[in-house]
């Protein structure tokens, strides 16, 4: 608290906190060594936020930063939200979030090119997958933070991180308006060397009127949601989307699942494409 609402003493205050870290094991750990561990290419000090230590720890976002070797901080208390958009810099080196877009990892001339190629490539991907996500998102882009997920939603340098946004609505006394301009800004970042990204690229170069593509599309963006710490603003639908699949994977009629459970076909929220086969579906997996 005293990082947050006391500017004279909030440097002295630094040395004192202590986080864990990616690699700090089950000791917690303070900046100072962290800065000690820090590569010799590394500018900057790696952090994410988060509810639990095994959220953040698993986290998408953490991915390329622990395969680079760098050493992530986990701020798991909700004050950590507030100190660190005090804190901006210790010692000379700036505190990075790696959920918020604009991470730049230290990488070599080879890594640019191969990335700038990947933007290139899977350019009219993401432009399909803006116009079916529509105001949902702000953007979808090439990740470079990315290694064994598809995608995740990354928010923007100056607004609310998904966890912030969390402890925000969790308010009772929450200033309403302030949500509003706050609110994350959402961009999608989908990983262009994962197998998933790479079909869902051969469906929509072969047709991107293809009607299993914005189901697809949908499934992959509110998974993301979920695995990046936002919530559902639906998540019926959402589950009648993966109960779908389980059916097609099954191989049940869904006529049939709707008749044993007496509702009628249409009171299920429809997807796109109902009248593809399953053998339409299983071409993406």
């Amino acid at each position: 608290l005293g990082i947050h609402e006391d500017s004279t003493n909030r440097k002295k205050l630094a040395d004192c906190l202590r986080y864990y870290s990616s690699q700090s094991g089950d000791e917690m750990t303070g900046l100072k060594d962290y800065l000690s561990r820090m590569k010799e290419n590394q500018k900057d000090i790696y952090y994410i936020t988060g509810e639990t230590k095994e959220s953040v720890q698993n986290s998408a976002f953490v991915e390329r930063v622990k395969k680079r070797g760098y050493e992530v901080i986990y701020m798991i208390d909700p004050i950590d939200e507030y100190s660190v958009q005090q804190l901006k810099e210790f010692e000379g080196k700036n505190l990075v979030c790696v959920t918020k877009e604009g991470l730049e990892l230290p990488e070599d001339e080879e890594d640019k090119k191969r990335l700038e190629e990947a933007k290139a490539q899977f350019e009219g991907l993401c432009k399909v997958m803006k116009e079916i996500l529509d105001k949902r998102v702000e953007k979808v882009v090439v990740s470079n933070r990315l290694v064994t997920s598809p995608c995740c939603i990354v928010t923007s340098q100056y607004g609310w991180s998904a966890n912030m946004e969390r402890i925000m609505k969790a308010q009772a006394l929450r200033d309403t308006s302030t949500m509003g301009y706050m609110a994350a800004k959402k961009n999608l970042e989908i990983n262009p060397d994962h197998s998933i990204v790479k079909t869902l690229k051969e469906k929509v170069d072969a047709d991107k009127n293809d009607k299993s593509v914005k189901d697809l599309v949908n499934l992959l963006y509110e998974t993301s949601l979920m695995s990046s710490g936002f919530s559902l603003e639906d998540p019926q639908i959402h589950a009648s989307r993966i109960h779908r699949m389980i059916c097609l994977g099954l191989g049940i009629d869904e006529e049939e699942v709707s008749a044993d459970s007496g509702d009628a076909p249409d009171e299920m929220p429809p997807l796109e494409g109902e009248d593809e086969d399953a053998s339409r579906m299983e071409e993406v997996d």
